[in-house]
């Protein structure tokens, strides 16, 4: 199938650090539409992380991300064009894209409705000192991903909670995390 998508954005980033922030936001908006070919849809992205330095040692980090997607024309969503959710970057300790419907096969086919929110406690590592490229975090996570049919409703929330540990090593950024 074809589709003439035409996208627009806007961004704006206050944070005081990319890697290891501890205060400031960061905001997000993509829209995208395509009127024209045999795909045509509308979908919306919007992302707002915010960061509260409560002491010079500790931060609090809230994510939140609202995405919908619908038909045009009479069409419907088209599949390609699904959000997925569970895993890094959604809710953790769910399973990558094992959050929303599922086909009569049970396979997870994703949805064109997506909420998740994100929160992270950034402790520093015992003896580390002022060093944040080392910390310690407790998470929370909840959200999940709907269909055109699903109603959305607290009993479809998803969630979970954990600990984890970052480093910002020389090979890059790595996160390991431990949740329910």
């Amino acid at each position: 199938s074809d589709s003439v998508p035409l996208t627009i954005g806007w961004s704006r980033d206050t944070r005081d650090s990319v890697i290891t922030p501890t205060k400031g936001s960061f905001k997000r908006v993509n829209v995208e539409l395509s009127p024209l070919g045999d795909a045509r849809f509308g979908r919306a992205n919007v992302q707002l992380q915010q960061y509260v330095d409560i002491t010079n040692k500790i931060s609090l980090g809230v994510n939140s991300e609202l995405g919908w997607g619908f038909g045009l024309g009479g069409r419907p969503y088209p599949i390609f064009k699904h959000f997925y959710g569970g895993g890094l970057g959604s809710v953790r300790v769910f399973e990558s894209g094992s959050l929303g419907p599922v086909d009569i096969n049970g396979a997870y086919f994703g949805g064109n409705r997506r909420a998740n929110v994100n929160a992270e406690l950034y402790l520093p590592v015992p003896g580390s000192g002022n060093d944040k490229s080392f910390r310690l975090f407790l998470f929370t996570d909840a959200g999940n991903i709907w269909g055109p049919k699903d109603k959305i409703s607290a009993d479809s929330i998803r969630a979970s909670a954990g600990v984890g540990i970052s480093w910002i090593s020389p090979m890059g950024p790595l996160r390991l995390s431990y949740g329910t």
